[in-house]
């Protein structure tokens, strides 16, 4: 047959269902229990026996999908009360994990999830969910895909207002739309390619198929390796935008810091070297999460513990994403141009760990201007644009600085867009890498009249690589590794 190949390849790679028999039940609300209300969720074939069990009703026709009912909750053995609360119920298939799924919606009472936890403990084929198998359960019941699963991860674990949005655009299936075009072109190349190995010195295919193929091939390797240059715009405003505060002792690096996080985080003291460890704390800046670090004063120094703690800086900053340097002004010569002052400083601070640094964006604050005079504060002006006068102690262009940061992060990171989404994730930088250098061979392969089936080979290995990024391809270790990382009630 024409599609065999195909197929077999489908297959392999597009069945995906859940074997558990278990019916699992979890808090779905966190494990906070004292408060107003809080979830229990109970998902499986059998998940409808609680709620006929624990509210004493007979027949689930009394209860209508999607409807909340506010019923009593008893102990199926002993009859005692429990609670009273809404109960709901979803019917497979439309509910999050794809299964029948129940909720009872019960007092935030660490006693009453102990009884109702204790009671459903004791229903045949019931046990406690693990650490995201609901949402695992969704994926695998066809309701999400693994991009849109690591989506919803995101969005729980989203602490800005950035981050939310780029989870929530990947949640509701930015990044599936994407890939999974690219995917369904590739496997119509691939079976067009097999058509035309097959069959098309007997029956006649044209040659323009094989044309096609490549024109296709060609197109989606040039998005893809487009898609890879993003400069991890979507991986760094998932975890966050890494800043290093460096400069010289005493040049204002901790009283910088404690600005920024508004509370005493670092000590401050005219002794020079009193921070000796990198010193790291997570705000929200403009809606896009920083994690800044202050580090030991940059210096040549024969104390071991300084010394140490110089090289974690150096270290510490070549792992960031953008620097902040300050330079403490009273160690420049003030009657010549600053801007050249300010180069020479840098060299010399930077010589001592042989680090340059050129590759990262840097933004200069020239500190203690209010240690300065009318005359001096009028060259200001020719600074520039990355260097900013302040003064931490007075807050003197605090708020400029802070307007130039949160910038120079917006670049980083750009605004999330559904139409236009970024790479998230290592593991979808990993097999996209793969799919391309795949692409590629099976371009090289043709391109220089090898044989066809190998091509058509890297052509299938491509397809593979890019359906492992959205799950159509899995392995069961790749789904460990994936939804350990959810809460246990998701």
């Amino acid at each position: 047959m024409i599609f065999k190949h195909f197929r077999i390849y489908k297959n392999i790679c597009f069945c995906r269902h859940s074997s558990s028999l278990s019916t699992i039940f979890a808090l779905a609300t966190g494990p906070q229990l004292r408060s107003g209300v809080a979830i229990i969720r109970v998902s499986g074939s059998l998940a409808t026996q609680s709620l006929l069990k624990l509210t004493r009703e007979t027949k689930l026709e009394n209860f209508k999908p999607k409807q909340l009912y506010l019923k009593k909750i008893y102990h199926h053995k002993t009859n005692d009360l429990i609670d009273q609360c809404m109960t709901v119920w979803f019917k497979e298939p439309k509910s999050f994990t794809g299964e029948d799924v129940v909720e009872f919606h019960i007092h935030g009472s660490k006693a009453v999830a102990g009884a109702i936890f204790s009671t459903l403990s004791s229903f045949p084929n019931y046990r406690l969910a693990e650490p995201g198998e609901f949402s695992k359960r969704a994926y695998l019941n066809g309701r999400l895909d693994l991009t849109e699963a690591e989506g919803l991860i995101d969005l729980i674990n989203a602490q800005t207002e950035q981050q939310r949005k780029q989870s929530l655009y990947q949640m509701q299936g930015s990044l599936k739309e994407l890939y999974e075009r690219w995917r369904l072109d590739l496997v119509k190349s691939l079976a067009h390619a097999e058509a035309y190995i097959d069959f098309h010195e007997d029956q006649h295919i044209e040659n323009d198929i094989l044309s096609d193929v490549i024109n296709t091939v060609k197109t989606a390797y040039n998005a893809m390796s487009i898609h890879l240059q993003d400069h991890r715009r979507g991986e760094i405003l998932r975890d966050g935008c890494r800043i290093a505060i460096l400069g010289a002792p005493n040049a204002g690096k901790s009283s910088l810091l404690n600005i920024l996080t508004q509370k005493p985080t670092a000590i401050v003291s005219p002794i020079a070297g009193t921070t000796r460890d990198v010193i790291e704390s997570t705000i929200d800046l403009g809606g896009y999460p920083i994690v800044i670090c202050d580090t030991a004063g940059l210096r040549i120094t024969d104390d071991p513990i300084e010394n140490e703690g110089v090289l974690r800086a150096v270290d510490r900053a070549n792992t960031c994403d953008l620097l902040i340097i300050v330079v403490d002004i009273s160690m420049l010569s003030l009657h010549e141009n600053l801007n050249e002052q300010i180069d020479k400083h840098l060299s010399d601070l930077f010589t001592i760990k042989s680090s340059s640094f050129n590759s990262l964006t840097k933004l200069i604050l020239l500190n203690k201007i209010d240690l300065t005079n009318e005359n001096i504060r009028l060259k200001f002006q020719q600074l520039n644009d990355n260097i900013i006068p302040i003064s931490c102690t007075l807050g003197v262009n605090i708020e400029e600085f802070l307007s130039k940061l949160t910038k120079s992060i917006a670049e980083k990171c750009t605004e999330p867009s559904f139409t236009t989404p970024y790479l998230t994730n290592e593991r979808h930088r990993i097999y996209l890498t793969r799919t391309v250098d795949d692409l590629l061979m099976f371009l090289t392969f043709i391109n220089n009249n090898q044989d066809l089936v190998l091509a058509v080979e890297y052509l299938r290995l491509a397809i593979r690589s890019l359906g492992t990024v959205t799950g159509v391809v899995h392995t069961e270790e790749l789904l460990d590794v994936i939804f350990r990382d959810f809460c246990i009630g998701k």
